[in-house]
């Protein structure tokens, strides 16, 4: 009986009584005195006590083998033991515990324990292939993902020692898509060439799931190149082979990137499909991860059309599932354009908090399109204030960030050019922007990009006076807007028409293209773009002679004015709104 014992050990004042349920549990009165007692015992003594625990812990505790609390005690006990091949396991099994609940460094910790056995265990392909694979997707999520890389390289180096093809055909996978992703060890190339690797590999092993996932790859290779005609075509390949063989986890993966390849190719009602059918699917399998990725998708795609409080509600939901799983990415993507719909609505303040909380996490994460996003949101924002000098000194922070995204030089030069635009500078803006242009194929643009560029191009004919071009951009627009159901800035396409119009005396045709912005400005309740038809109506409606009905409209516009100058944030940025000079003449009529 070992209570004697106990007995004299606690009456020595070495140890205390800590619980008696539901076990009698004891425990020293000092680390030190713990310390003293383990070192005082033989080596063989102490293995042979922790395999003793360990195995009568497993006798006890069957169905919390696997648990994230007694996993990694069995294999602290059966390493100390000098089993490595049941540490292995159990350490495997506490990071399995820790991933299921995000607990990403945990995980981590786990997983990096039980690789520095498995060299010293005759591993199983599977046991190899599930650690690798388990532990760098934890440091992707915990956007470590160099060290993520190094681990699918070992992975690759461990498969060609052992001549297993179907083992290197896995790590090659993992590789291709870290490189191709938008992060700091992005290397298109790279990526490129290890996914076409994978993809013959595939092919000659006959392994239709692998086929499907290098298709996947190569169509993030030309997502991430921003050429989206390319990308549609490998990712329905991909697709069409996961729906076949009911892979749903990578049913699931195609789909959510085919409908952002949709929406900027314009084909809104596939996007839509896609996405929803994809949010499902991250849904029952729990994939927690890639259902904020999805929501947030989702909220950028209702920002984009207009409809700005459930894109919030969304982004929120989003924001939620990625604080609980500790993901530094999927928290910056959360915030991704929202703050667009602030600033449409005229909550200026609300809009720099989200742009600058978005920007923060992203630097954090390496999410090289929040920081680019984000920095250009906050250029618009203070260049609408009239605040060019903060915007000039936000675009500072980007810099670096755009290597290796091949149209992020032409954003970063679109965003200067409106700056410089915004401060009345407009022969350095039309430079930057036209060598920007030069430098860019016409043909690799996305579809929404171009549309993007043919706006801020629109701007700088409208201030030069390039009645003509300027319809001509429109013209272009109108009807891609129309069809991919794109609101934001909408009604910004057709003030510009209007303002170009009204500059050719075209009046009737100019009031047209006004009274359209106002019905699509006030439709998605876009403060920040319909104080400007109203202003630029009101003009007209007094050249007519409406008095009146011009007054009606200029104290509407002044309304709209004082709510946006109450929302801006600041004191320094709310004088710097009013001092616009179109602010001015709006305050000044009324």
């Amino acid at each position: 009986m070992i209570l004697p014992q106990l007995t004299t050990l606690e009456t020595s004042g070495l140890i205390r009584l800590a619980q008696t349920q539901p076990e009698v549990e004891y425990l020293f009165r000092h680390a030190l005195v713990q310390e003293a007692a383990y070192d005082s015992l033989l080596k063989n003594s102490r293995r042979q006590l922790h395999r003793s625990v360990g195995e009568v812990l497993e006798r006890l505790y069957p169905d919390r083998l696997a648990s994230r609390d007694l996993a990694p005690l069995l294999g602290w006990h059966f390493l100390e033991a000098g089993d490595e091949r049941r540490a292995l396991k159990y350490f495997t099994l506490a990071g399995d515990a820790a991933a299921r609940v995000y607990a990403n460094t945990e995980a981590v910790m786990h997983y990096t324990q039980a690789l520095s056995l498995i060299r010293g265990v005759d591993s199983e392909r599977e046991t190899l292939i599930h650690l690798y694979l388990s532990y760098g997707h934890a440091l992707e999520l915990s956007a470590q993902d160099a060290a993520a890389v190094a681990n699918y390289e070992a992975l690759e180096t461990v498969a060609r020692a052992r001549g297993d093809r179907a083992l290197e055909l896995d790590a090659l996978l993992a590789q291709a898509i870290v490189y191709l992703k938008p992060v700091s060890v992005r290397d298109p190339a790279k990526g490129q060439a290890l996914s076409e690797r994978a993809l013959a590999l595939a092919r000659e092993l006959n392994n239709r799931a692998a086929e499907a996932k290098s298709l996947w790859n190569l169509m993030q290779f030309f997502k991430w190149s921003d050429q989206m005609v390319e990308a549609q075509a490998w990712g329905e390949q991909a697709l069409a082979i996961a729906r076949e063989f009911n892979l749903r986890e990578l049913t699931a993966y195609s789909l959510h990137d085919l409908s952002s390849v949709y929406l900027v190719n314009g084909q809104f009602e596939p996007a839509m499909t896609a996405m929803l059918e994809a949010q499902q699917l991250w849904r029952e399998l729990g994939i927690l991860n890639m259902l904020a990725d999805n929501l947030a998708s989702y909220a950028e795609l209702h920002v984009m059309t207009g409809q700005y409080d459930r894109a919030i509600a969304l982004s929120r939901e989003a924001l939620q599932i990625s604080q609980t799983i500790g993901n530094l990415w999927n928290q910056s993507y959360s915030w991704y354009m929202i703050d667009l719909a602030y600033l449409d609505r005229g909550e200026i303040g609300s809009a720099i908090e989200v742009a600058e909380e978005c920007l923060r996490l992203a630097q954090q994460a390496g999410f090289v399109p929040g920081v680019l996003q984000s920095v250009l949101d906050l250029t618009l924002i203070y260049g609408y204030l009239g605040a060019v000098h903060l915007g000039y000194e936000v675009a500072e922070r980007s810099r670096g960030w755009a290597q290796g995204m091949p149209m992020a030089g032409l954003l970063e030069s679109v965003m200067i050019a409106r700056l410089h635009l915004f401060s009345g500078r407009l022969a350095d803006a039309q430079a930057v922007f036209g060598e920007a242009q030069r430098g860019i194929d016409a043909r690799s643009l996305s579809a929404y990009l171009s549309w993007f560029t043919g706006l801020v191009e629109g701007e700088l004919a409208l201030a030069a006076g390039d009645y003509a071009r300027v319809l001509s951009l429109t013209d272009e627009a109108i009807p891609f807007l129309r069809q991919a159901r794109i609101r934001l800035f909408f009604p910004d396409v057709l003030y510009t028409r209007g303002k170009a119009l009204l500059g050719l005396a075209r009046t009737d045709e100019a009031h047209a293209a006004f009274q359209e912005a106002r019905v699509e400005a006030e439709a998605i309740g876009s403060r920040r773009s319909l104080w400007s038809i109203l202003a630029a109506l009101s003009e007209i409606e007094a050249r007519r002679g409406n008095q009146a009905e011009a007054q009606q409209l200029r104290w509407q516009a002044r309304d709209i004015v004082e709510f946006i100058a109450e929302h801006v944030g600041s004191p320094e940025l709310r004088t710097s709104f009013l001092n616009l000079p179109d602010v001015r003449d709006v305050l000044r009529e009324t």
